[in-house]
C-alpha cells in the first residue's frame, strides 16, 4: 500500500514544459486574433500573459537580470506611446520578437540543428 501511495506522488519533470508549450501556443494564436483586428490592448495584455509563463525559465536563466531589464523597457515604451496606434504597434511587435527569442531560449520554442549534426534517438 505504502508503494502504490508513493508511485502516486511521483510526477515526470517534463509534464508542465509540455502543457506550458500548449499554453503559449495558444497564447500565440489569440495575439495574432487580436493584431488582425486591430485590438491592441488585448494584445498586451496577452504579451503579459505569455511573459507570465515565461518567468520561471527567465528566473533560471544565466541572462536572468538582463531578460527582466529588456522586458521592463519594452513595458515602458508600450505605455509612452498608448496614445499613438501607430507607434503602438511596432512596439508591441518589438515586445513579441522579444517574447519569441525568449521562448527560444528557454527551450520551449523551436529547436535547431547544424546539417551536419544528427538528431539524438
Amino acid at each position: 500500500m505504502d508503494i502504490e501511495h508513493e508511485e502516486n506522488k511521483q510526477t515526470s519533470k517534463y509534464n508542465d514544459a509540455g502543457y506550458s508549450i500548449s499554453r503559449l501556443h495558444d497564447n500565440w494564436l489569440r495575439c495574432y486574433s487580436y493584431i488582425r483586428r486591430g485590438k491592441f490592448n488585448s494584445w498586451k495584455i496577452e504579451l503579459d500573459i505569455i511573459w507570465l509563463e515565461l518567468f520561471p525559465d527567465v528566473l533560471r536563466h544565466e541572462k536572468c537580470d538582463k531578460y527582466k531589464e529588456d522586458n521592463n523597457k519594452h513595458i515602458k515604451i508600450i505605455a509612452d506611446c498608448a496614445n499613438n496606434k501607430q507607434k503602438m504597434f511596432y512596439a508591441l511587435i518589438k515586445r513579441q520578437e522579444f517574447l519569441r527569442g525568449l521562448q527560444d531560449d528557454s527551450g520551449k520554442g523551436g529547436v535547431y540543428i547544424d546539417e551536419n549534426e544528427e538528431l539524438a534517438e
